[in-house]
């Protein structure tokens, strides 16, 4: 009979094949499961850094720093402003074609949400 060798990390058993990205993962502060909006707004890429040092940057967000899953989640919450000044940065950095393709559809977002029209 094959022996499978499961891998624990946290509580959760991953397949062999899957276990070094979920230690990335917990190595940058991530929790198990699916990513949210908390997950999206840690500084840097390390949970136990001092929050003031987000503060430093006059920035905020900035999109390079993270994933196009993390970004979407910041957008997700973000006013119009907010968003307008992501995708800029997206556009002068990494110019990932799922973030800057869709501006025009994320800032109307943004707008809906301000307006109280949600979704």
């Amino acid at each position: 009979m094959p022996e499978h060798k499961m891998v624990t990390i946290d509580g959760v058993r991953y397949r062999p094949e899957d276990a070094e990205r979920a230690r990335a993962r917990a190595r940058a502060g991530a929790q198990a499961g699916a990513l949210t909006v908390a997950d999206a707004h840690l500084p840097g890429s390390n949970k136990d850094t001092d929050p003031g040092d987000q503060d430093t940057d006059p920035g905020g967000f900035d999109p390079a720093e993270h994933t196009i899953i993390q970004v979407m989640a910041h957008l997700a919450e973000a006013d119009e402003e907010e968003t307008a000044r992501v995708l800029d940065a997206e556009a002068k950095g990494e110019g990932r074609k799922g973030l800057t393709d869709r501006r025009g559809e994320l800032i109307e977002e943004a707008r809906k949400r301000a307006s109280g029209g949600g979704g």
